[in-house]
C-alpha cells in the first residue's frame, strides 16, 4: 500500500478578524494562520532595498533533498518543533502546505505572541485545520484567565479525542479546573498539571497513566489517594510546590519513584512521608518554612537524593540562629530516617549542615558510628558542589573518612566537578588537587570502594 502524501489534500480556509496576525481573507493562506505582517515586511523590504540575489544574479537552484524524504520522515521532524515553527513551514511548497496539519505533536506557547489574545485564536485555528486521528503529545502554556475556560475545556476536549498520549497544561496566573472528563481516560500515559484545579466529583480512571507531574496546586490527601488508587500503573509522580500536603501517604503498588520539588507557602511544612513501596525518592529545591522532614515505612527505597534547600526570612541574630537550630534538627532526622538506602545523592547545602551538626573534628575522629542502619547498605555515595572552601576543612575531609571506613559494601563514591576547576583558578585547583590525593589514601573497609573525580 503506497504510503498517502499529505501535501496533495485540499482544505478550506479560516479567516477571521480576531485571529490577525495569524489568518487572513486571503485563500492562499488556508492552512498557514501566520502573521502576515512578517509577509508584508518582506515586500516593503523587497520593493524598496534590492535584495543580495538581484544584485549579484541568479543564484543556481540547488537540490531540495529533504522535501523528498518521505511523509513520515517529516512529520517525525516537524513533531520536534513547536507548533508556530511547524505550520510556519507550510508556506515553503506545495510539499509542505498540509502536512504539518498531520503531526502528531501539539505543543503551544504565547512566548512566541506579542498580544495575548493572539495566542487562544491561533490554537483555535491549527486544531480546526489538524487532520492526525491520534496525538502522542498535546502541551499549552500560557498566562490563563478564567474567561478562556471553555476555549481550553475544548482544547483538553480536542486532546482527549484524539486518544493524546502524553498531554502538559502549564498555566499561570490563574487556576484552571480540570473538565471532569478527563479523570475517565484509559490512554493518556503522562499528565503534567501547573496551576491546575484536581476536583473530581468521582472516581479517577487512569489505567494507563505512568507518569504525573503536579506543580503549583493545592492537593489534599483525600484527592491524592484518588489519584493513586484510580492509577494502577503509575510508576512516577513528581510534586511541585503543592500545597495542602503534610503527612504524605503513598498507598501505590506500582510507584517506583517520588520526587518533592520546592515550597513556598505562607504555613510551615512538617512532611513525614510514608511510602512502603518505592524505590528512588528526590527532595530537591527550595522549601520555605519546614519544620520536619521523616521518611518512615519506606522498606522498599535503595536510592535517595536530597538536595534541598530550607530558605526563611529573618529579621535578626536571634530569628537567624534559630533558623540555623531549625536546619540542623531537619537534616539530622532526616539522614537518620534512612536506613536501606544503597544509593546516596548529597546536596551541597545537606552537606553543609552535616557540617554543623558534627562541626567538631573529635566527633569523626571518634571510634562512635553515626547512621548504622545506612551504612549497612550504602553502595553509591555522590557529592555534589565539591569547590567551595569548606571541602578543604578537616571536617569534609574527616567525613569522607568516616564514609570510606565504614560502609562496608560501598562500591562508589563520586565527587563531582569543583566550581573552582569551571573557572579555572589556579591556586584553588592546586588546592583540590592536593585534598583529592588525600582522599585516594584513606583506607577503605570494602575491597570493591572507588572514589572517583572529575578531572
Amino acid at each position: 500500500m503506497e504510503e498517502e502524501s499529505y501535501g496533495s489534500s485540499e482544505r478550506s480556509s479560516i479567516s477571521s478578524e480576531e485571529s490577525a496576525p495569524y489568518s487572513t481573507d486571503n485563500s492562499s493562506h488556508a492552512t498557514n494562520p501566520m502573521n502576515s505582517e512578517e509577509e508584508e515586511e518582506e515586500e516593503e523590504s523587497s520593493d524598496d532595498y534590492p535584495s543580495k540575489r538581484r544584485k549579484h544574479g541568479p543564484i543556481l537552484e540547488e537540490e531540495d533533498r529533504i522535501s523528498t524524504l518521505p511523509d513520515s520522515i517529516l512529520l517525525t521532524i516537524l513533531s520536534s518543533l513547536c507548533t508556530v515553527d511547524s505550520v510556519r513551514t507550510g508556506v515553503l511548497s506545495k510539499r509542505w502546505a498540509y502536512l504539518w496539519t498531520f503531526v502528531p505533536s501539539l505543543r503551544f506557547t504565547d512566548y512566541y505572541f506579542r498580544h495575548a489574545a493572539h495566542y487562544p485564536n491561533f490554537v483555535d485555528n491549527v486544531l480546526l485545520l489538524h487532520r492526525a486521528s491520534k496525538l502522542a503529545n498535546f502541551a499549552v502554556q500560557f498566562e490563563y484567565n478564567p474567561e478562556l475556560k471553555p476555549r481550553v475545556d475544548l482544547w483538553v476536549c480536542f486532546a482527549t479525542t484524539a486518544k493524546v498520549d502524553q498531554l502538559s497544561l502549564h498555566l499561570s496566573s490563574c487556576f484552571y479546573k480540570l473538565p471532569q472528563h478527563l479523570y475517565a481516560n484509559e490512554f493518556v500515559s503522562e499528565l503534567d498539571f501547573r496551576s491546575c484545579e484536581i476536583k473530581p466529583n468521582g472516581l479517577v480512571r487512569w489505567s494507563s497513566l505512568k507518569r504525573l507531574c503536579l506543580w503549583n496546586l493545592d492537593l489534599h490527601q483525600d484527592v491524592l489517594n484518588k489519584v493513586l488508587l484510580g492509577s494502577p500503573r503509575l510508576e512516577f509522580l513528581e510534586l511541585r510546590n503543592c500545597d495542602k500536603l503534610n503527612r504524605l501517604d503513598i498507598v501505590s503498588e506500582s510507584l517506583k519513584k517520588l520526587v518533592m520539588d520546592s515550597y513556598d507557602q505562607d504555613y510551615p511544612l512538617e512532611l513525614e512521608i510514608v511510602a512502603p513501596k518505592i524505590e528512588s525518592l528526590e527532595i530537591i529545591g527550595d522549601f520555605y518554612g519546614m519544620k520536619k522532614c521523616q521518611i518512615k515505612n519506606a522498606s522498599a527505597l535503595v536510592e535517595v537524593r536530597v538536595d534541598f534547600e530550607i530558605r526563611m526570612e529573618y529579621e535578626d541574630e536571634e530569628q537567624e540562629e534559630d533558623h540555623y537550630k531549625n536546619c540542623e534538627n531537619v537534616v539530622r532526622e532526616l539522614f537518620e530516617s534512612l536506613h536501606q538506602v544503597k544509593k546516596l545523592i548529597v546536596g551541597r547545602w545537606c552537606l553543609k549542615f552535616l557540617d554543623r551538626i558534627y562541626d567538631e573534628v573529635n566527633h569523626w575522629k571518634s571510634k562512635e558510628v553515626y547512621f548504622k542502619s545506612l551504612l549497612q547498605c550504602l553502595k553509591t555515595v555522590k557529592i555534589f558542589g565539591f569547590g567551595e572552601r569548606f571541602h578543604t576543612k578537616d571536617v569534609f575531609i574527616l567525613v569522607v573518612e568516616f564514609l570510606l571506613k565504614n560502609a562496608k559494601v560501598l562500591e562508589k563514591m563520586v565527587i563531582t566537578e569543583p566550581w573552582v576547576m569551571q573557572n579555572g583558578i589556579h591556586n584553588m585547583q592546586l588546592k583540590f588537587l592536593q585534598v583529592s590525593q588525600k582522599l585516594l589514601s584513606f583506607p577503605r573497609s570494602s575491597p570493591h570502594a572507588v572514589v572517583m573525580f572529575p578531572f
